[in-house]
């Protein structure tokens, strides 16, 4: 008997009891479980947000770097020359329901662009169209008040072109799909609140897995295609954070217990190697000190805030070299460039707690002043240090060791 000659309750019935395997079978899928974020290493980085499920949770791949994110981040890096930083905040179930409350703790206002996906799981979910297209106009007014950034509502892909779902159910899906569709992209049209952005289906292929990393190049592109002329030329500027925000990020990271540790010690060994610098450091910043996670070059683990050079690059978004403190007004009467150290040379790039907050730097120092010529490459090679250390920041937890 097909589902759809069934009588109604019956046919309900039959759904969520289809629903409930699916979801059994979801639950044996692997998805990304690594820190959320990816990136594409670039200058002047553009930051961008993917916040729901469905694509946004990664299904069928490792990390964020194979799943959406990652693919994003290459896909804007190729179409607007710069580096692309990709923050994620995804969920199993996110609907529209629950995202203004995913979003309660994000601050929106730093990001050139936000991709919602939450389509999908509404549509599997079979919500009502009339009260799920007030929520998301509720959701899209609440993103509007805290950004000014480009707004991305991703369309439900066809029900059927995902594997679990190829079957007579997923017909009844995506019905409900096709018209939560319909209302994303009319509620879009008629305002400005988002841009919508049809998911199709990937292209066939053989493969066994729920998702491939192809499957999110191909709807990282459609995206990229769409807002990447809204965003290539957005500069944004992220005001530090006061002391007391850093004391608390820390204090979450809990980084006061963390102990010696080699993959950190590593990081600072390739920076101080690779930028041939006397010193290097990952430091962080309370709100009366800078204190060292990892060093080379150095037997100081501590100095007072007042003394820090970093203080200055955790204030910018994207790093700060410094070719002669000599010279430098800000730096000339420190008594790391008076005294007997005698530093002339200083690169550093900031490292963020999860939530954003810039709580310390990867820095290098050298005795010897250098052609601020060099500087851009300096800060590049130290981009990319300081964004794996700041992934082993977010994955350490205390008793690991």
């Amino acid at each position: 008997m097909q589902v759809d000659s069934l009588p109604v309750p019956l046919r309900d019935l039959a759904s969520r009891l289809w629903l409930w395997r699916v979801a059994s079978a979801r639950s044996r899928t692997i998805r990304p479980m690594d820190a959320p974020q990816a990136y594409a290493s670039g200058r002047d980085s553009i930051r961008m947000l993917v916040v729901g499920s469905g694509p946004a949770a990664g299904w069928g791949v490792g990390s964020h770097d194979l799943a959406l994110p990652g693919a994003l981040a290459r896909a804007m890096a190729a179409t607007t020359g710069r580096g692309v930083v990709v923050d994620v905040l995804a969920g199993a179930d996110i609907g529209v329901r629950t995202l203004r409350s995913t979003l309660a703790d994000a601050d929106l206002s730093r990001y050139a662009a936000i991709v919602v996906s939450v389509t999908m799981t509404d549509a599997l979910h079979r919500a009502d169209p009339v009260r799920w297209e007030g929520r998301m106009r509720s959701a899209l007014d609440h993103i509007r008040s805290r950004s000014q950034g480009v707004v991305v509502w991703l369309g439900s892909q066809p029900i059927r072109s995902v594997r679990p779902y190829d079957n007579e159910y997923g017909d009844i899906v995506q019905r409900s799909a096709t018209e939560l569709n319909r209302r994303a992209a009319a509620v879009c049209a008629d305002t400005d609140l988002a841009v919508f952005v049809p998911l199709a289906a990937p292209p066939h292929n053989d493969s066994a897995r729920h998702r491939t990393p192809a499957d999110y190049l191909f709807w990282a592109r459609q995206i990229a295609d769409v807002i990447a002329p809204d965003v290539a030329d957005v500069i944004s500027t992220v005001p530090p954070a006061p002391a007391e925000d850093r004391v608390d990020a820390i204090a979450r990271l809990r980084l006061h217990e963390r102990g010696p540790d080699a993959r950190l010690d590593g990081i600072v060994g390739t920076a101080r190697r690779t930028l041939q610098s006397d010193i290097a450091l990952f430091s962080v910043l309370d709100d009366e000190k800078q204190w060292h996670l990892a060093s080379s070059g150095t037997q100081l683990t501590e100095f007072p805030l007042e003394e820090s050079v970093c203080v200055y690059t955790i204030a910018t978004d994207d790093g700060m070299v410094i070719p002669n403190a000599e010279e430098d007004p800000r730096f000339a009467e420190n008594d790391m460039v008076t005294g007997p150290a005698h530093l002339r040379f200083y690169a550093g790039y900031p490292v963020e707690a999860p939530d954003g907050t810039r709580i310390g730097a990867i820095c290098v120092f050298g005795r010897t002043a250098r052609d601020p010529a060099e500087s851009e490459t300096d800060l590049d090679v130290l981009r990319e240090l300081a964004l794996l250390a700041q992934r082993e920041l977010w994955r350490w937890e205390p008793g690991e060791q």
